[in-house]
């Protein structure tokens, strides 16, 4: 699984800082594209970044949220 890390940047929002990672499956057609969506679909109407692409083991010693 691909395991990208997203981060609120929305300096206004109570949720600036948060960090998440959005997990997807390496053989769908865009994977990024789909992260994406995965991301905005949970963070509506929050400024969003991508930080990161981490390995399932890495992404699990993190221990952040993933959707």
């Amino acid at each position: 699984m691909l395991n990208y890390l997203f981060e609120v940047s929305g300096e206004e929002s109570d949720l600036c800082g948060e960090q998440f990672f959005v997990q997807v499956d390496p053989d769908d057609k865009s994977p990024l594209k789909k992260a994406w969506k995965i991301a905005r679909e949970n963070f509506k109407g929050e400024a969003l970044i991508l930080t990161g692409l981490f390995s399932d083991e890495m992404a699990e010693m993190l221990g952040f949220d993933t959707y």
